[in-house]
């Protein structure tokens, strides 16, 4: 990789909020400047498959295959009649407090 793509790598992170996005973004520059795999995964916390599959998914499709986060969430274990009837009881049971500091 070249250092011009270093460099824009290094300025997307400076403004990445997702926690996520930012490693997976250090952990391509790192591997880049010659970091293994297994300390890049040791320092940010993941293994090094991980590792390796961010900076292939850069190599791949560039920053747009590297930040698109696929994560769609479990299926709802409640059906929707489930949902409406918890909806209403915690409308119902609700109770809002005053913290002393808001008075």
């Amino acid at each position: 990789m070249s250092k011009e793509q270093i460099v824009v790598l290094e300025k997307l992170h400076r403004t990445l909020r997702d926690k996520r996005q930012a490693d997976r973004v250090k952990a391509v520059i790192a591997l880049s400047k010659g970091w293994s795999p297994v300390q890049v995964a040791e320092i940010l916390l993941f293994d090094e498959k991980t590792s390796r599959h961010y900076f292939e998914r850069y190599q791949e499709g560039g920053l747009e295959a590297l930040l698109d986060d696929n994560y769609t969430g479990a299926e709802p274990k409640l059906d929707e009649h489930q949902i409406s009837e918890l909806n209403t009881y915690i409308e119902e049971h609700l109770v809002l407090v005053k913290r002393p500091s808001d008075r």
